[in-house]
């Protein structure tokens, strides 16, 4: 399969509004939808000096539908209402090929700097570097006031990714009324990692592709490209991920079909400046600096450490096909995110840390709500489902 690697082929993108837009207007002529969209997973796309590059997907109803997970290998049968949650089998594509293979190398291997900047790119990156500016001057501006600011906004925002973003928009691990989704991913949004649509769709690609030449922040790339370097590098993200253009994000139709994650989408900027803002209003210089610098710098890079640190170094009781670990500091640190393996092995678990002595502040969380009556539809592995799923890994590993 050949992709477009030439940067010439996308254009320079200083605003994806009226992508999103044109796709959800064209929904009802091109059959995209969440309860039509049936795309399979094989992809021709070819490349030309002078024809545009389009990618052709062959729909295919009984084709298996673009969700984070697939069933398990039938090397282990397993019943029909546990396989499609039990493990996730990561898809075998071919390396990703060029014709012009210099520009291939330039941008993975030294490309991050000396490359066409696009206008989001450079966005985020100055947002990122004043973050860390003010972080480094929070501790000359101490104020007690402004501490407890940041821990509060820390858990609140942090909640808003490891709930809101990955075990509801991306796995779909249970059900909330429509009101509180939008304020649990609304306060996901505040933690500085970008809004729902590119976030979930980089997730979902993330599982798709593990460890493999389109995972969007493979390990095999290195550290400081698995934990902050494709946050940076939308193009170099579209062409391993198989999009036509920068700012598609095909795999997430259902939240491009929102107005609210549209919204978000186009105007996340001014939401993390707006909060900056009101910040510096309420306390002045420290409240900015701690209340958006030391927190967003830790929430981010305590996230990032998920896909870097968790498939590098910890325990591995789930044979999966990828290099995901549980690391129980980075578990504390991330509110439960860091039993990465066990995720891995049954993403759509609502729970990350399985066993008793595995804390899980985000599933805690989930279950208040259940005991409540606000979120329904609680998927939990039982212990059958886990002794399966161990049984169908090992039987793949041993199938390789």
């Amino acid at each position: 399969m050949s992709l477009p690697l030439n940067p010439s082929a996308f254009p320079i993108a200083t605003n994806t509004k009226w992508r999103i837009r044109r796709v959800v207007a064209g929904s009802s002529s091109n059959n995209i939808s969440p309860q039509n969209t049936r795309t399979s997973r094989s992809c021709s796309i070819t490349t030309s000096p002078t024809k545009r590059v389009v990618p052709k997907a062959s729909t295919n109803q009984n084709a298996t539908p673009n969700h984070v997970t697939r069933a398990a290998s039938a090397a282990v049968a397993l019943p029909v209402d546990t396989a499609a949650a039990a493990t996730v089998a990561t898809e075998k594509l071919p390396p990703i090929e060029t014709s012009n293979e210099t520009e291939f190398q330039r941008m993975r291997k030294g490309g991050f700097w000396n490359r066409k900047w696009h206008m989001m790119d450079v966005t985020h990156l100055l947002l990122g570097v004043g973050k860390h500016g003010l972080a480094l001057s929070a501790p000359f501006v101490f104020d007690a006031g402004a501490v407890l600011v940041a821990i509060v906004l820390s858990c609140v925002t942090g909640i808003g990714v490891t709930l809101g973003y990955h075990r509801l928009l991306t796995h779909r691990s249970f059900k909330l009324p429509k009101w509180l989704e939008y304020c649990f991913t609304y306060c996901g949004s505040h933690a500085g990692q970008r809004d729902p649509i590119f976030w979930v769709s980089v997730h979902k690609n993330h599982h798709k592709y593990t460890d493999q030449e389109r995972d969007p922040h493979s390990p095999h790339e290195g550290f400081w490209f698995s934990h902050i370097g494709w946050f940076h590098y939308n193009e170099y993200l579209s062409v391993k991920c198989g999009e036509p253009e920068i700012g598609v994000y095909s795999n997430v139709p259902e939240l491009k079909a929102q107005p609210f994650y549209r919204f978000l989408h186009d105007t996340y900027v001014w939401h993390i400046i707006g909060l900056g803002v009101l910040l510096y209003l309420v306390g002045g210089y420290p409240y900015l600096a701690w209340g958006m610098g030391v927190r967003t710098v830790l929430v981010n890079h305590v996230t990032f450490v998920v896909g870097s640190v968790c498939h590098l170094w910890g325990g591995r009781p789930y044979n999966t096909p990828d290099t995901s670990t549980n690391n129980g500091i980075m578990a504390l640190l991330t509110f439960g995110e860091g039993w990465h393996n066990n995720h891995h092995a049954i993403p759509k678990s609502a729970r990350h840390g399985f066993e008793w002595w595995q804390p899980d502040v985000t599933y805690g969380v989930i279950k208040f709500l259940e005991m409540v009556g606000l979120a329904t539809d609680v998927y939990l592995p039982t212990e059958a489902d886990k002794k399966r799923t161990k049984l169908s890994l090992l039987a793949n590993a041993a199938s390789i």
